[in-house]
């Protein structure tokens, strides 16, 4: 997500609290399902687990991570943090950090500590300059701004992991990819540059991979299209129109793609989308918040039921972004980061960016039903 707002729209060390909620977003199932679904929030983290000013983070603002489950032997698992450093004052002015040089995006590697636990209590090393895993390529003027807001898929039959990140440089704003073996580490990636390279202001890439194929992107923010290839590195098509805005709902000013979509117990994927009404930033009743599609197993192109509500709003200090806590955007709930916790109680731990300037995270549960017929 970018806070350009002219262009679109813009642990604590010592553990992370967390606090039950009871939350539940429900949704439409279409006519042709035979389950349907809702979300719970189980429990919300009460501090940020990753904060400049909690001190787990040197960078001001650090946010938007995505998840990395390394099998790399030895490595933890961790977050690649979108980190930049614009001063900010607590309860001050919000930033919307741009531009070159310390305000431009780095991607840092969180750790998970060895005596955490990422789905019960996630806990995690500090992230400094030392921790950056990728950053904007010397002389290439598309990543001048910044390596930003990554999303990573990993494919078992080749053991690479998919990273795809937005390119932000002076004229572009381009979904780019890179690949890697190993994300934790600096060493190692391949740059394959814009997926759509005409495509100006294309982002936010969910990748899904298939088994036998095709592998499925969802991607875009205001709206997010679909497309399909046997190559997750080559992408002929920027693909159809997936999901838009809702006049008069929550979603009705933008969508946005979230982490890649979650495989079910019943088969289906679950997968998060990001949103905004009225005309946020600038009215004050207006947010960020995320949401949920269901697609259908076999054809993940198809939605099954679309929320009827977001899962979250950002109600606390650092999700809003206002004192004792800084703030990059305001009233900003973020998710692009979720796992699954457990082979088949379809509860997941999700990390997201708060106002732009912290990682949060929470434990969310999908129930599945079955309809009478």
């Amino acid at each position: 997500m970018n806070r350009v707002v002219v262009w679109l729209r813009w642990v604590m060390v010592v553990g992370v609290v967390l606090v039950s909620v009871g939350w539940v977003s429900n949704g439409r199932a279409s006519s042709s399902s035979s389950s349907s679904y809702s979300v719970e929030v189980l429990s919300v983290g009460t501090v940020p687990v990753v904060s400049y000013l909690d001190g787990t983070s040197m960078y001001q603002q650090a946010f938007n991570p995505s998840i990395v489950v390394p099998l790399v032997t030895g490595k933890q698992p961790g977050l690649i943090v979108r980190s930049q450093n614009c001063t900010a004052v607590p309860g001050g002015e919000c930033t919307y950090c741009s531009g070159a040089d310390s305000h431009a995006s780095v991607l840092t590697l969180a750790s998970l500590k060895q005596s955490s636990d990422l789905c019960t209590d996630p806990v995690f090393d500090i992230i400094d300059k030392s921790t950056i895993v990728f950053s904007p390529e010397e002389g290439l003027s598309m990543e001048k701004y910044g390596t930003e807001d990554p999303r990573i898929a990993y494919d078992k039959s080749t053991g690479l992991y998919y990273m795809f990140y937005t390119c932000y440089g002076p004229t572009d704003i381009l979904l780019c990819l890179a690949t890697t073996m190993d994300p934790t580490s600096p060493d190692g990636w391949t740059r394959v540059g814009p997926i759509f390279p005409d495509q100006q202001g294309s982002k936010s890439g969910a990748l899904l991979i298939r088994e036998s194929g095709p592998h499925y992107l969802f991607w875009g923010a205001g709206e997010v299209r679909v497309t399909t290839s046997k190559d997750p590195t080559v992408w002929p098509s920027i693909g159809d129109m997936f999901l838009q805005p809702r006049a008069d709902n929550f979603d009705s000013q933008g969508v946005e793609s979230g982490p890649p979509p979650l495989l079910l117990s019943d088969g289906n994927y679950f997968f998060i989308y990001n949103s905004w009404n009225n005309t946020w930033p600038t009215d004050p009743t207006a947010e960020y918040h995320p949401a949920w599609v269901i697609l259908d197993g076999t054809t993940p192109s198809t939605i099954i039921q679309r929320a009827s509500e977001p899962f979250m709003h950002p109600t606390q200090a650092w999700e809003q972004g206002v004192y004792p806590y800084t703030c990059n955007a305001p009233r900003v709930v973020f998710v692009e980061a979720a796992v699954a916790c457990g082979d088949s109680d379809d509860v997941f731990r999700i990390f997201y960016g708060g106002a732009d300037a912290v990682v949060g995270t929470a434990l969310i549960h999908v129930s599945i039903s079955q309809q009478a017929k």
